[in-house]
């Protein structure tokens, strides 16, 4: 199976110098000058998720800039580079506190929001993310705390609100009742939750402002930065052309749709010069839950890159499916700087694969993989175990194939069912959720998981977690290159960032270990 090569056109000129004549204003919001400037104070809160990785959340720094643009007065604490988040909330009082979140960072957000109300009453507590979007009813109903939730994108819904709630003073029900993906306790209680907000795309994701980088201590963040155990540069930034996955998998949350959507090309390419004139940085993530969905334009934006000249290096940690890259998108990459690739393979086994509706062609797979390890790449994937109707066979099926492929790093965590995805309903509907899954704080990828949130008669947690534990011993400490890679990784005094990032890394998942599940 082979993806056919489109034909790509470039105009004939030298596209950095093109797009350095463009003006960065019209997305940058340090510039924006609003219509009608207030001042009304709006704090956005990364919480700390424990699993080693860390990227910025594009997420609040895109919403920051449409309220900036607003003419709103706002800032981003994350507590992965400050210190005292509270403090810090506390001194700026906000007038509303806005928290991103994953299943894991509810319980954080409300605890940190209920002391921040002990000294600021009147601030509004919003939340959003995609716990909030997979289960918003449930979420508002057991958390007193928050005012107000948001389902799905809100570049265009959260300003709407701020305007008619901060702004305007229209504190009454009727008032905002009909803000599409809006969810609100009623007024006899009862949590009500409005049709969800229409996906951006087209033109309205053309016209995204760049999110508001200047918000955070970028030098803080160059040290932190860190998605996997390799990285190249030191100064490492995200970036997302893309919203929406086509996809069924059973795992992934999707909080973006199933339409997949994508920005213009003169629109990323304009924002990857941007950021590297303004911020320097020396490494570029693509951050695209499927990069490669359409072909002809994954060509098309790697001829943009190379087209710029930057001396960056560029790496895929995700977003890539091992059976829709060909030598020809391969050697694409390679020339625009691309120097690892990560393959959501997720399970070697086909009778898993159809569990979880990933439907990968695994013999393709692995022949991509051979294929871009000849190229000079080098290669992640990952693999998730103890999925939800997973044998003890199909587990060993697995984790065979992927050693037989030649990768220079590998994940393999206990399957996660987060709330509202197909492996939480089928665990719900088979009562496979195990004790721990009834806490949320312990929804995250920790890779020597010892509280599996699936528990099935067949098997058990303790299996899962000797089965992860051998995996990584074959893995990395049986075989001499990739040990070597790991300990050379380290030991490079000019890669402080990566040294850190595995510090953090055998932190969450040595010192913070519980006790094992029977």
């Amino acid at each position: 199976m082979n993806i056919a090569t489109p034909e790509i056109e470039l105009d004939e000129v030298d596209l950095s110098e093109a797009v350095r004549v463009l003006d960065y204003k019209k997305y940058d919001s340090r510039y924006f000058e609003p219509e009608n400037p207030h001042g009304i104070k709006v704090a956005f809160v990364q919480p700390r998720i424990p699993d080693g990785n860390y990227l910025p959340n594009l997420g609040i720094m895109y919403l920051a800039s449409m309220l900036i643009r607003e003419g709103y007065e706002v800032k981003i604490f994350d507590e992965n580079i400050h210190t005292d988040v509270l403090g810090m909330m506390e001194e700026f009082a906000p007038a509303l506190a806005g928290f991103t979140c994953v299943t894991a960072a509810l319980g954080a957000s409300c605890r940190m929001a209920a002391a921040l109300k002990t000294t600021l009453p009147d601030t509004v507590v919003v939340i959003g993310g995609p716990h909030m979007s997979a289960v918003p009813k449930e979420t508002i109903r057991e958390s007193p705390v928050i005012d107000f939730g948001f389902i799905g994108e809100a570049e265009v819904s959260l300003p709407m609100f701020c305007n008619m709630y901060l702004r305007d003073g229209k504190r009454e029900l009727e008032d905002i009742a009909d803000l599409p993906g809006l969810v609100y306790r009623g007024a006899d209680g009862e949590v009500q939750s409005n049709r969800s907000a229409p996906f951006i795309e087209g033109q309205s994701m053309d016209d995204l402002p760049f999110p508001a980088w200047h918000l955070l201590p970028i030098e803080d963040i160059y040290r932190k930065a860190a998605h996997g155990l390799f990285s190249k540069g030191k100064r490492i930034m995200p970036v997302m052309t893309t919203r929406g996955c086509p996809n069924y998998c059973g795992f992934c949350c999707r909080v973006m749709g199933f339409k997949f959507r994508a920005q213009e090309l003169s629109r990323v390419v304009t924002e990857i010069q941007w950021l590297y004139d303004n911020f320097q940085i020396d490494e570029l993530y693509f951050e695209d839950d499927t990069f490669t969905q359409d072909a002809v334009r994954a060509h098309a934006l790697l001829d943009a890159v190379i087209a710029l000249k930057l001396p960056i290096h560029v790496k895929f940690a995700n977003g890539l499916r091992a059976d829709k890259v060909d030598r020809a998108l391969l050697q694409k990459m390679k020339d625009a700087g691309v120097y690892w690739v990560g393959f959501g393979i997720e399970s070697g086994s086909p009778h898993t694969q159809e569990l979880m509706k990933k439907k990968l062609d695994l013999e393709l797979a692995a022949s991509n993989v051979k294929l871009a390890k000849s190229m000079g790449f080098k290669v992640g994937s990952n693999c998730i175990i103890g999925y939800p109707g997973e044998t003890p066979e199909s587990i060993k099926e697995s984790i065979n194939y992927f050693m037989k492929l030649n990768l220079d790093s590998f994940a393999v965590v206990t399957c996660v069912p987060f709330p509202g995805t197909t492996a939480w309903q089928v665990c719900e509907r088979e009562g496979w959720l195990s004790e721990q899954a009834a806490d949320y704080d312990n929804y995250w990828f920790e890779v020597f998981k010892v509280t599996p949130l699936v528990s099935m008669p067949h098997l058990t947690g303790k299996q899962l977690s000797r089965a992860i534990f051998w995996v990584y011993v074959r893995f990395y400490i049986l075989n001499v290159r990739r040990f070597l890679l790991v300990a050379r990784m380290i030991s490079k005094q000019k890669l402080n960032a990566s040294r850190a990032a595995w510090l953090r890394f055998l932190r969450a998942n040595t010192a913070m270990r519980r006790p094992e599940p029977g």
